[in-house]
């Protein structure tokens, strides 16, 4: 399964319709959509001309319209459509142990017509494994989830001015991450924004490189100490960390916005080893999709 152009690009689960087996070939994301002008067959009642008719397997006549015409053979009419294929380039991973029907379960809007359907990973995401690649290509696609606007003008006013404290201290609590990951960053990295250097507490906060909504890990390994605009940006992927030569690369975006200096800071990391490799490449492959996306846009 695709989604449709203009839609979010989310992992597919080619499937295998055939009698025979009906569980799924594997799970890529798509790279690209190609439109193209075609044919199709569309089958007709030969009585009354109703559409969407379907062949019985078990009854006789084979084929029976809505209206309850039965016959042997539809009527075959060629129509012009525009076609839909979806390419997956190199990020397809084998994935047979998937039930077709569970993949239909996931399909935003059913349709009978439609070969290529827009899906609900976070539907699906239980019933997938948590081993390499499979998590990798979850996570790639979690983070390119966009950021939703949010609505506030209809939002109701706090109640109190203690009311409105709390809601503004849970916002801060929230960026700054929890207290337990925080301080395990802290400890080991020292109390500074690891890419400014920056020592004021209220503008640092701990952020996860593998994000907390695709997986549970609270490590000091999965974790950075981030002045709140670059955690922002760093989880954005507008902000990269080299995993190689834990180097900071900027989006262009970024270099006419005041944080041109911070390009080719090399990330403290105190002494210490630094943050997993494997976390900073999975981010570091989101980054440069945004700098790819960037260069299609001109």
């Amino acid at each position: 399964m695709a989604a449709t152009p203009g839609m979010t690009t989310i992992p597919q689960a080619p499937i295998d319709m055939t009698a025979a087996s009906r569980t799924t070939f594997g799970l890529a994301e798509i790279e690209t959509v190609q439109k193209e002008h075609g044919e199709k067959e569309r089958l007709h009642c030969p009585v009354c001309g109703a559409g969407n008719i379907k062949k019985r397997v078990t009854m006789l006549p084979p084929w029976m319209c809505k209206a309850g015409h039965g016959f042997e053979d539809p009527v075959v009419e060629q129509v012009p459509v525009i076609k839909y294929t979806a390419h997956y380039g190199g990020t397809f991973v084998p994935y047979p142990s998937l039930p077709v029907a569970r993949v239909h379960e996931a399909v935003l809007r059913p349709s009978d017509q439609m070969s290529i359907k827009e899906i609900d990973l976070a539907a699906l995401e239980p019933f997938l494994g948590s081993e390499f690649p499979i998590a990798s290509l979850i996570r790639l696609f979690a983070g390119t989830v966009a950021v939703p606007e949010l609505a506030t003008e209809n939002e109701p006013p706090p109640a109190s001015v203690v009311e409105t404290r709390r809601r503004i201290l849970r916002e801060i609590a929230l960026r700054r991450g929890q207290r337990k990951f925080r301080d395990r960053l802290i400890k080991r990295y020292g109390p500074q924004c690891q890419i400014t250097g920056c020592h004021l507490p209220g503008l640092i906060e701990a952020a996860h490189i593998r994000p907390i909504s695709t997986c549970e890990d609270n490590g000091a390994g999965n974790g950075l100490l981030l002045r709140s605009d670059l955690h922002t940006l760093f989880d954005l992927g507008l902000l990269g960390i080299d995993p190689g030569t834990l180097q900071i690369a900027l989006h262009p975006a970024l270099l006419a916005a005041g944080y041109a200096e911070f390009g080719d800071r090399t990330l403290l990391v105190n002494g210490t080893s630094g943050p997993v490799r494997a976390a900073l490449e999975e981010r570091w492959q989101f980054f440069k999709m945004q700098l790819e996306a960037a260069v299609a846009a001109g």
